[in-house]
């Protein structure tokens, strides 16, 4: 071969080896370049050693996909794993937000627009927006068996006219009434009742 053709083609293959180099490691496959260079095999047949195509592992094709897979997939927790301090850290975020009525977030509420929002940000679980009818898709539980998480409901002759999040310790936090903002508190009555969303 002439040495001006040689000199054309020599950045062509180099381009090429770089390139199948780079697909090599961004694809997790492994780049031969036969015999190493000063090993014994290279020095003992004095031959130079040739490139060699870029081979892909199976392992190496499925870890790719996987990550990638992962990459995009949406997450949706449930009542999975803590589910009652995800409820209270959603609560807690809306801590000074203020009250509207009919409200349900992101930035204002009503009373059980508060609950619904957090429910629905937390777990994924959809709660209708009226206390009552909240009350209605809980199972209701004593006083002693309640924990952080679950639901307060507000009693004025029979009927329900607040809820609220169980936080422990006698508080909850809530979206009080027109002119207030949420904020967390102690129960001020003893007309309540406890719900659990299951």
């Amino acid at each position: 071969m002439s040495p001006r053709i040689s000199g054309l083609l020599r950045p062509a293959l180099n381009t090429t080896m770089a390139a199948g180099l780079a697909g090599a490691v961004v694809l997790g496959g492994h780049f031969s370049s036969g015999a190493t260079s000063g090993g014994p095999s290279g020095a003992a047949s004095g031959q130079e050693s040739r490139p060699t195509a870029v081979q892909i592992t199976p392992a190496a094709a499925v870890t790719t996909a996987t990550h990638r897979h992962h990459r995009h997939r949406h997450h949706h927790h449930g009542f999975t794993g803590d589910w009652r301090a995800r409820v209270l850290r959603v609560a807690q975020a809306q801590t000074g937000d203020r009250y509207v009525y009919g409200a349900a977030g992101p930035s204002a509420f009503d009373c059980s627009g508060l609950t619904s929002y957090v429910y629905r940000i937390a777990t994924g679980k959809r709660l209708p927006h009226s206390s009552s009818a909240q009350q209605g898709s809980t199972r209701r539980i004593s006083a002693a068996s309640a924990r952080p998480g679950d639901l307060v409901f507000f009693h004025d002759g029979g009927h329900v006219y607040h809820v609220a999040i169980y936080a422990g310790h006698h508080t909850i936090i809530h979206a009080p009434y027109p002119g207030q903002r949420v904020k967390r508190e102690r129960i001020w009555t003893s007309a309540v009742t406890y719900g659990r969303v299951v």
